[in-house]
């Protein structure tokens, strides 16, 4: 359906103390590194958010701070995520391969490396590849490249 709305932004409400001058500097050192994201405009915002812009027009991250004297936040379990759609499975490599290379910097960023599930059935009609990120955020980031399945030999 090519009227259907799209995914615009995601938000989410954080500990203050990760979105702290320290964790913002953070934040945007690992995802400009290994996604290519920057901190977008946050003027006339409330609560002094972190935008995190992907590239994509009108595409974000949200991360608002918490409320400091109840600390209420988001907090998810481990797995808890969004999804990214690479291209290409090279693109995906690159991205886990600079990943990889902060994290020997950096023991917080946490992933679930490059997996490929293979069609199971004569139905399946796409092959899906997937790997995790996270770093301090409640939510991962899936990254997912999906193929055609290759066909069946007669």
């Amino acid at each position: 359906m090519s009227d259907a709305p799209s995914l615009n932004h995601v938000a989410m409400s954080m500990d203050p103390k990760v979105l702290d001058e320290q964790g913002r500097a953070d934040i945007l050192s690992f995802y400009g590194e290994v996604f290519g994201w920057t901190e977008g405009d946050n003027t006339g915002e409330k609560g002094n958010p972190l935008i995190l812009t992907t590239g994509k027009f009108l595409e974000f991250i949200y991360l608002l701070p918490g409320d400091p004297e109840t600390g209420e936040h988001m907090r998810t379990p481990p797995l808890d995520h969004f999804g990214l759609a690479v291209k290409t499975r090279d693109q995906m490599e690159e991205i886990v391969t600079k990943a990889k290379a902060y994290k020997e910097r950096d023991d917080r960023v946490q992933i679930i490396d490059i997996h490929t599930r293979d069609p199971q059935s004569p139905e399946s009609k796409y092959t899906l590849t997937n790997a995790y990120i996270g770093y301090l955020l409640p939510l991962m980031v899936e990254l997912q490249h999906v193929e055609p399945a290759p066909s069946p030999h007669v």
